[in-house]
């Protein structure tokens, strides 16, 4: 596997993971959402309760006398009040925390897309180092093979006796060390 396929591949997975990131912040922002929802729901539940108890008051206020009735308005309005207050303390806190929740998930996508974005750099540049250092050593190999292969025809033509059957074995002895030196792997190049 390649440098650049293993950067391939890695590029890939931070990608994968840049988009669970992202789901995993639009699931907070769902769940906050909902969470102020809640908030809302549970201030009309108060005001609910607060009217069920204000109704039963003023039977017992008609009953009474409009003094009571007039204290009972005053401390409904107060409760009516404080809840809204409530309601909207929570839902501003909850629009904070969303903000600051959003704006640290931005900073470290930011963050991580900046250090995929090195890395990658980084192995390419290697890569290209590689690629130029293996070059060069694949250059010398092939300027050697290329002088081994000129001199063996000069080998063969000097080496060519009057006789056949007594030249055979000298000329298979000399050509004999010739392939064992073209077969032999280039040193590899130092960097």
């Amino acid at each position: 596997m390649t440098i650049k396929a293993t950067a391939t591949k890695q590029v890939k997975a931070a990608k994968k993971d840049v988009k669970a990131l992202k789901q995993d912040v639009k699931k907070a922002l769902t769940s906050a959402k909902d969470y102020s929802r809640n908030l809302y729901l549970a201030g009309l539940g108060v005001v609910n309760t607060t009217e069920q108890q204000r109704s039963k008051a003023y039977k017992e206020v008609v009953k009474t006398g409009t003094t009571i009735f007039k204290d009972l308005v005053k401390a409904g309005e107060g409760l009516e009040k404080k809840g809204k207050k409530l309601v909207d303390e929570q839902t501003k806190a909850v629009n904070s925390q969303l903000k600051n929740v959003k704006s640290t998930v931005t900073k470290n996508f930011n963050k991580l897309e900046a250090t995929a974005t090195k890395q990658i750099n980084k192995l390419e540049a290697t890569a290209r180092k590689t690629i130029k250092a293996d070059a060069k050593v694949v250059e010398k190999a092939a300027v050697k093979v290329q002088a081994k292969v000129a001199a063996k025809p000069a080998v063969k033509a000097a080496a060519k006796p009057a006789v056949k059957v007594a030249a055979a074995p000298a000329v298979k002895a000399a050509a004999k060390p010739a392939a064992v030196v073209a077969a032999k792997p280039a040193a590899p190049a130092q960097a």
